[in-house]
């Protein structure tokens, strides 16, 4: 038996290709959860506004920070008005919702929830920039890169999979005989 000392065994190919595949899988749902941060903190901005509070998390929705604050001048503009403040706090987690829609549907592998996410996210950031909210445009920035990177995290995964793998979401033999 020839001994051959560089050779690594089958089961260590095999091993390192699982562990390669693990690494990407969990750069893929990190980048994905970046989607809940933003919707959850996005929710905490719009709730300490409604109760009355005065400062916000920059990760969060430009759009509906703008939304929180429109509600609650017309509020206080009206007495007060807990009705314009609920109907303010529903449209913004409408777009809160939709963030969180987009993770679950990345965390899963859809691309089109990462490229939706980064298209809106990237839209919001351009208002943080308008508003010259330099910090939180930063934090759009830097939560943007991450989404991207799982984003091709994603690309990596689908390249190493086979084409029609028993976790495809639409089946390969539909409408076929």
């Amino acid at each position: 038996m020839d001994y051959q000392p560089n050779a690594e065994p089958v089961e260590s190919q095999e091993l390192n290709q699982a562990l390669a595949l693990a690494n990407l899988q969990r750069r893929m749902k990190s980048g994905a959860n970046n989607f809940y941060w933003i919707a959850a903190l996005s929710a905490i901005n719009s709730l300490v506004t409604v109760f009355g509070g005065s400062f916000y998390f920059v990760i969060g929705l430009g759009v509906t920070l703008i939304i929180d604050g429109f509600s609650a001048g017309l509020a206080e503009e009206l007495g007060g008005s807990p009705l314009v403040l609920g109907l303010g706090l529903m449209f913004s987690l409408v777009f809160d919702a939709i963030f969180a829609i987009f993770g679950y549907f990345a965390g899963k592998g859809q691309r089109w929830a990462f490229v939706a996410g980064m298209v809106f996210y990237t839209l919001d950031g351009i208002l943080m920039l308008a508003f010259q909210e330099w910090i939180g445009f930063a934090f759009h920035l830097y939560f943007l890169w991450g989404i991207w990177l799982a984003f091709q995290a994603l690309g990596k995964l689908r390249a190493l999979q086979p084409e029609h793998s028993a976790d495809s979401a639409f089946p390969p033999d539909i409408g076929t005989l």
